[in-house]
């Protein structure tokens, strides 16, 4: 009785408005009622106590539904290739998928619907296409309405090509936007692979390799003197910490810091080629570390526009120190590795106390706002920083960038000619991987933390036995 006594006012209200826009609102509405009702008269049925739990539950899935037919209401009316049937079956996986029914889906959730379809996509292409995803959406994700447009729009291209895919169809070649809604800063970084930094990384601690030889001298005075005349010039010391302190140092550093690892990484490149021998890994490892500083400077201009002064400044810096490094590293590379060490010491330190100034900075003062400010788009999606990552998350995570860049220079300064790169050598790897499994076997089914490094050496072994 209660649902004809509905029937009867929806029809009322359906003569009473004539436009389409009204009778599409009602016509969901009284789907999204239907379904509440259907749903809180099952659960009456059921004992008090599981009441609460159960529309816990099911009420986000209502909420999420009514969301999807309003979008795929909408969306039928744009499709162009895709049949009814289809956008059925797309949605009815897309909310399977969508683990916190928010009506989304994020680079996550994409991985569980592409696993669903594991006879079309490998375990590769999986973790690739969600990386993809991650990177081109900052962290974000895309409700199911675009998800279905973007499909649909990706099978008319196809379509309406002979050849494959069109890209001249795409967003890339017109003003149009991808329905994804897909940024396309993403290319310059998804190749080199960037790790994600765990908690512990970015906890990095400042060291210092002391200078042994007289290269390892010479390197660290010209470090320290150059360190001397650029805080100088720039008044770093002087007053307090501000944005545009941090800017102005930051983005001048980082455009020069992304030098050495690429002249590095070319004198190597032709050296192989000239000598018809290997590198050993270190060609890769300077440019993903000329890539990686590159990224440096591409996240700071997104949070400050410099002057024509500024940029005149970056290359005459750039032009002068390219060429000095570029002939210093053909006379000593040691000397030049042992240099950018010391440089990323001193890059540590300084971004560290970016970090304090930020974390102590007093609620309400410029430099505080960093602390909740969203960072930008790109470097959210670079370092795997979340959509709501902050520019004090950013600043973490570049710390780490140059801890690591500071290792490997050092590690560098000290091998030998035809060593392999550590970092790179499938030996240490597989070395690394089998003392993980170890350790993670060795504490199996135990409260204890033994590990391989708290093992008695062979010798205690002999001396029990």
């Amino acid at each position: 009785k209660k649902r004809s006594l509905v029937d009867l006012v929806w029809i009322r209200i359906f003569r009473s408005q004539k436009n389409a826009a009204y009778l599409k609102l009602i016509t969901i509405t009284k789907e999204i009622y239907m379904m509440m009702m259907n749903t809180v008269q099952s659960l009456i049925k059921r004992s008090g106590p599981q009441i609460a739990p159960a529309l816990a539950i099911n009420l986000p899935r209502i909420l999420t539904y009514a969301g999807t037919r309003q979008l795929s209401t909408a969306t039928n009316d744009e499709l162009h290739k895709l049949s009814a049937n289809v956008v059925k079956k797309i949605k009815a996986e897309l909310m399977e998928a969508d683990r916190n029914h928010d009506g989304r889906i994020n680079a996550e959730e994409l991985k569980v619907l592409l696993k669903k379809h594991r006879s079309t996509f490998t375990d590769k292409e999986i973790e690739e296409l969600s990386e993809l995803f991650y990177a081109a959406k900052a962290g974000g994700s895309v409700t199911y309405d675009h998800f279905i447009k973007a499909a649909d729009y990706a099978v008319e291209a196809k379509v309406e090509s002979k050849a494959g895919l069109d890209h001249n169809l795409h967003f890339k070649a017109t003003s149009t936007e991808h329905p994804l809604g897909l940024g396309k800063c993403s290319v310059d970084y998804l190749l080199g692979g960037h790790p994600v930094y765990t908690p512990e990384e970015l906890d990095i601690k400042l060291t210092h390799t002391p200078p042994v030889t007289f290269t390892d001298g010479l390197a660290f005075r010209s470090v320290k003197l150059l360190r001397f005349f650029f805080d100088t010039a720039t008044r770093w010391n002087v007053g307090e910490i501000t944005k545009k302190k941090v800017m102005l140092r930051t983005i001048y550093l980082e455009t020069i810091a992304a030098v050495p690892g690429f002249v590095g990484a070319m004198i190597r490149h032709f050296r192989a080629l000239r000598t018809m021998k290997r590198d050993g890994g270190w060609t890769n490892t300077l440019l993903e570390e000329a890539e990686n500083e590159k990224l440096h400077l591409l996240t700071f201009i997104r949070m400050y526009e410099p002057d024509t002064l500024f940029r005149y400044l970056v290359i005459g810096g750039q032009l002068t120190f390219a060429s000095f490094f570029f002939i210093a590293y053909l006379l000593s590379p040691t000397y030049c590795h042992r240099l950018v060490g010391y440089v990323e010491e001193e890059a540590c330190s300084t971004y560290t106390k970016i970090i304090k100034a930020i974390q102590e900075a007093p609620e309400g003062t410029d430099l505080a706002s960093w602390r909740t400010d969203i960072a930008p788009a790109i470097g959210r999606a670079y370092w795997h920083l979340g959509e709501t990552g902050t520019v004090l998350d950013l600043m973490r995570a570049i710390r780490a960038d140059e801890a690591n860049h500071r290792d490997v220079n050092h590690l560098a300064a000290g091998i030998k000619p035809g060593q392999i790169n550590p970092h790179v050598d499938p030996a240490a790897k597989l070395d690394q991987m089998l003392i993980k499994y170890v350790n993670d076997l060795m504490n199996v089914g135990r409260n204890g933390k033994e590990t391989v490094e708290t093992m008695a050496p062979p010798s205690a072994h002999l001396s029990q036995s």
